[in-house]
């Protein structure tokens, strides 16, 4: 599993469920929203410029190399394109 401390509230987390990696947003060791979704649909999300990924609670939004972190409609918080590839990288290396 790899993490991303998003704030003094919330954690990003990436673990890879077989063909998919589930991405999970908690406070603290309680997770609030999750999302699967395959390597190559996350791969193409990070080369867009502009894009939306998932939809409902938990969504990632794409703005150049910014990534807006939204649950429940309501910005969390903002990420690095650079540091999510980075992550993902590191997960499918370590498996």
């Amino acid at each position: 599993m790899q993490r991303i401390i998003l704030n003094e509230k919330y954690t990003f987390s990436l673990e890879l469920t077989g063909e998919k990696v589930r991405l999970i947003l908690s406070e603290g060791d309680v997770e609030l929203v999750c999302r699967k979704e395959t390597i190559k649909n996350l791969r193409i999300f990070l080369l867009k410029d502009e894009f939306k990924i998932f939809k409902g609670r938990f969504q990632l939004n794409k703005h150049s190399d910014i990534i807006e972190v939204i649950m429940k409609d309501k910005p969390i918080a903002i990420i690095s394109s650079i540091k999510l590839e980075l992550l993902l990288n590191n997960l499918i290396k370590a498996n």
